[in-house]
């Protein structure tokens, strides 16, 4: 126990700092009945003279285990009963097959804040540990990230406003291994979910392959190293912002929900990497849509700034930058009524090599070139094309190889769900496709199929021009 004495009292350290600083001593404490959440409310249990906190404990019934559910949830009510803390138990049922993980993590969190409202509490806290940050950093590498997703997960992050609460991960210094001995040491029992050992799902398969592959092959420290790597990054990423907020707030002029307006020079003389960060700082703030925006388009935005000395400049989303010197304009189109929206064909169009083709369905125009030195969203390889190339709109059944995802295929109306676009806006995001499938999902992804690699000979250029009288390009589908 004197072991475990010692990181409990280093990481008490954080919560006290965040209590010194105004946080809630009202805690919600989310148990799934596993060796992390038992943890997480012991050591809180212990810290609470210290901290001066009031707890009570949360669990919800995913409804997917049967009678070994039911059994968890008897458990951590007993545990919480043993505690003298008041319990609240939830309910929740999987809807759609397929989909599991996603939709119970929303759930679980809408239903925490609920919980939290119920019991006056400022403060949501859960059980990640070391372990989760080093998969969670280790799955974002896979799948593509910047600096931003290399940080990995917060220790505290708001998760409502009204009325404030935060979500808390006290427990994500500290290893899971060191948390099974500090239960062990207590004599405290926990409950094992099969489900985490389920390799079909990524996280199983990442903890338990991967990272042990890398472990026993490469480096053996490779958790600590990953978590590192995602310090590093947070406290880069600090350091940006704070810099980006500092930039931003000179470079604006005026703003409102359809334009911001800035001063031309001084974003100019920015570097391309901070004038892109301030940019898309500001076009979050306003609650314009992200989707469409890759890292490519926000560069392209960032280049503009300087390249672009009078007209308009398309972005996507709806969105266009304007010069006006000395200012630059980033002005959204107005959203049209939705009767003034064109319904989606059932038949694909051809799309020409060069050439390009309207959508008015979808708000704007695709347009294909060859090698083109004009900017493109997405570049594919045209030796993988089984042509010729088609635009039309998803229809059911349609399943998509996305880039980054190692050729593994998905039905398409997952991939829209996983990217938060509603099922009115998919209907109306164009796909480009050939003899063999889905090439370009219009604003979001293409196929990995047909990336561009070392050996591609020939680069197609692909390009959406959205109608500034129309909210309703692909980006904007969400």
């Amino acid at each position: 126990m004197s072991d475990a004495r010692s990181w409990i009292e280093t990481i008490g350290q954080r919560p006290a700092r965040w209590r010194s600083r105004g946080l809630s001593g009202t805690w919600v404490v989310a148990v799934s009945g596993g060796s992390d959440s038992v943890g997480l409310l012991r050591v809180l249990h212990m810290l609470t003279p210290a901290l001066d906190l009031r707890l009570s404990v949360a669990h919800l019934n995913h409804g997917v285990r049967g009678e070994s559910a039911q059994q968890d949830a008897e458990f951590v009510a007993g545990l919480a009963a043993s505690l003298g803390l008041p319990f609240d138990q939830g309910q929740w049922q999987p809807t759609r097959a397929g989909h599991f993980e996603s939709d119970a993590r929303r759930a679980r969190y809408a239903w925490l804040m609920d919980v939290a409202r119920t019991r006056g509490a400022g403060v949501v806290a859960v059980g990640h540990t070391r372990d989760d940050q080093a998969e969670t950093i280790l799955h974002r590498i896979i799948r593509g990230t910047g600096p931003r997703g290399l940080a990995g997960i917060p220790p505290r992050r708001r998760l409502a406003t009204r009325p404030s609460i935060d979500l808390v991960r006290p427990l994500l210094d500290v290893s899971r291994a060191s948390i099974r001995d500090f239960l062990e040491q207590l004599g405290q029992p926990f409950r094992e979910d099969a489900s985490n050992t389920d390799v079909t799902r990524t996280r199983a398969r990442i903890r338990h392959e991967l990272l042990p592959r890398l472990a026993a092959d490469h480096n053996p420290r490779v958790v600590e190293a990953l978590v590192r790597l995602g310090s590093l990054a947070a406290s880069s990423q600090r350091a940006i912002e704070g810099v980006v907020e500092d930039v931003a707030r000179s470079s604006v002029v005026r703003r409102n929900d359809a334009s911001i307006v800035l001063k031309q020079l001084f974003l100019r003389s920015q570097p391309l990497y901070l004038r892109t960060e301030v940019l898309r700082r500001l076009w979050r703030e306003s609650g314009w849509p992200e989707g469409g925006m890759s890292a490519q388009r926000w560069r392209r935005l960032g280049e503009a700034v300087v390249t672009l000395e009078f007209g308009s400049f398309d972005i996507g989303a709806g969105v266009a930058l304007t010069s006006k010197y000395p200012f630059l304009v980033l002005h959204r189109a107005a959203p049209r009524p939705e009767s003034a929206i064109p319904a989606s064909p059932a038949e694909p169009v051809l799309l020409p090599i060069p050439g390009e083709v309207s959508i008015p369905w979808a708000g704007g125009k695709v347009v294909s070139a060859i090698e083109s030195t004009e900017p493109a969203d997405e570049t594919v390889d045209v030796d993988l094309l089984d042509l010729p190339l088609t635009v039309r709109a998803p229809i059911p059944g349609d399943r998509f190889a996305p880039l980054g995802m190692s050729g593994r295929s998905m039905a398409l109306a997952d991939f829209f769900r996983g990217r938060d676009v509603d099922r009115d806006a998919r209907v109306r995001t164009p796909v480009v496709s050939d003899r063999q499938g889905i090439v370009s999902v219009v604003g979001h992804r293409i196929a990995e199929r047909v990336k561009v690699t070392e050996s591609t000979r020939l680069r197609l250029m692909l390009r959406w021009v959205a109608d500034q009288s129309c909210y309703r390009s692909p980006g904007d589908l969400r």
